[in-house]
This record gives structure tokens, sequence and C-alpha cells, in this order.
């Protein structure tokens, strides 16, 4: 089964383990739906009292509803969450077009500093500890929302290399700000092990010529996934 899912987008795992009663009878699934379900009641109650009677936060946006009424309620109970599922379900549904006004301001104060969340039922030898993870599906948001209005600040948070594979999705957004800074920041992030290969393809995005040099010396790196990411760059840029 766990193969099968590595093939299967986060929406059809959900799905899978929703309607297959073998999956809705493992006890962790039984225990993970308690813990979200114990971590969630008083937002749910929240949202069905302003017209949404969900049963979780991913509802809302796996239903494609017009949920923005919705999205303060979602912004205020981020940081009262707690539980992991539950704090990234609530960032995944901030993730629409309608919620990036409200939720940007909050969402770059949060990936400095996410809200403290765990979760018993994640697995010991899981690669990010909680609080990295939420602050990775955090940096997915932001990536999203990307406009030449926050070009700041995503320009500063892609810089601090402290905040490591977080910045994945911000420094392949990069190109979506406009800003003229954009080309030196990510030749400037090419060494850097988290995002290099991010930042290739954002200059590739960009069509930055001048890059085409320094993406060249980049296919044999020791890197792999650097490699590969030179190789299409230079596909792009017409090697």
């Amino acid at each position: 089964m766990n193969g099968e899912f590595r093939r299967l987008s986060r929406r059809e795992i959900h799905d899978v383990l929703y309607h297959d009663p073998q999956a809705r009878a493992d006890p962790r699934t039984a225990r993970a739906e308690a813990l979200y379900a114990e971590a969630a009641a008083g937002m749910l109650a929240e949202l069905a009292e302003a017209g949404f009677p969900v049963g979780s936060a991913g509802e809302l946006y796996r239903e494609r509803m017009a949920y923005a009424p919705a999205v303060p309620i979602l912004i205020a109970w981020l940081p009262r969450a707690g539980y992991l599922p539950l704090a990234e379900d609530i960032v995944r549904a901030l993730m629409v077009r309608f919620a990036r006004i409200p939720a940007t301001p909050p969402l770059l104060a949060w990936f400095r500093d996410p809200p403290p969340v765990s979760d018993p039922t994640r697995p010991p030898d899981s690669p990010s500890a909680p609080r990295e993870h939420l602050r990775w599906v955090i940096g997915l948001a932001l990536g999203g929302h990307a406009t030449p209005a926050i070009a700041d600040e995503l320009i500063a948070l892609a810089l601090e290399r402290e905040y490591g594979v977080a910045r994945t999705e911000i420094v392949a957004s990069l190109p979506k700000t406009k800003d003229p800074r954009v080309p030196d920041v990510l030749l400037g992030l090419l060494d850097d092990p988290a995002v290099g290969a991010y930042a290739v393809r954002a200059l590739a995005r960009l069509r930055h010529e001048a890059a085409k040099p320094v993406i060249e010396a980049l296919v044999d790196s020791p890197d792999v996934n650097l490699r590969a990411a030179a190789r299409k760059a230079l596909k792009r840029l017409g090697d």
C-alpha cells in the first residue's frame, strides 16, 4: 500500500483512506482522526456557524467551496491548532487565490516563527520535526502567493539559509515578483544545497542568459538534483 500511495496525490491519498474500510480500520488512522477531531472542534464549530458545516479544513478546498468568509476563521485558528495535520490543513486552505491578501502577512510571520505543533502519530524517523514541516508548508503557500508587493519579504527569506529546504518554493517563485534583484539573488543561491536546484529552475524560468555559463558548470555537480536541474535549464535557455 505504501508503494501505491507514493504514486498518488495528497487528495487521492485522502480519498483512498476515507473510502477504504481496511485503511479506516487501521488503529493509526482512527487515532489520527480522533486527534484531528479534538484539535479542530472549536474551529469546526465556528466554521459551521459561519455557514460552512465541514468535517475538516481540507474539505473546504477539496470540495472547491467559495469559502472566502471562512478565511479569517482559519487565520485565527492556525496559532491554536496544536496538531500538525490540522495546522497543515489550515495552511493549505489558505493557499487559494481569494485568501492571498488577508493570509500573506500572517504567513510571512509564521514562516519565521511557526506555531507550536506536534503529531503523536508521526513516525520517529520523519525527515523533519513537526514545526519544520509546518514551516515548509507555509513556504509553499508563500510561493503560491508571490507577487511584486512582497518582493522584499520573499527575497529576505530566500537569503536566510538557516531556513533550509523550507525556502524551496519561495526561491522557485521569486520570478513572479518581477524584481530586478532576483537574478543576482538566484545566482547567489546556486551553492546552497537546500535550494540550489530551485534557483537553477527559477533562472531558467527568467530565461536569464547571463546565468548560462554558471549553469553549464553545474552539469557535472555531484548533486544529482542540481545536475538534473542544470540540464533542463540549459535546454530551456537554448543549449
